[in-house]
């Protein structure tokens, strides 16, 4: 079997051999039972994911967190 590989991504066999991946910043999921492994649908699953995780990283700090109060300062 092929195996692709996915910058960003944990793509392995659990200890039941089934295939999971994971995105390793955010901990998201990809199904690879409705978006096989290497499928167009799996790399747009990929770049969703991506997506969300560039956003979070440009999200502002809530105010009152300790981020806020770095940033403030």
């Amino acid at each position: 079997m092929t195996r692709v590989r996915v910058k960003g991504f944990k793509i392995f066999e659990d200890r039941h051999g089934k295939p999971r991946c994971y995105h390793r910043t955010t901990g998201h999921k990809i199904d690879l039972e409705k978006t096989p492994l290497g499928s167009a649908g799996f790399f747009a699953e990929c770049a969703r994911i991506e997506a969300i995780a560039q956003a979070r990283k440009v999200q502002e700090p809530k105010p009152g967190t300790l981020g806020g109060l770095i940033n403030v300062y």
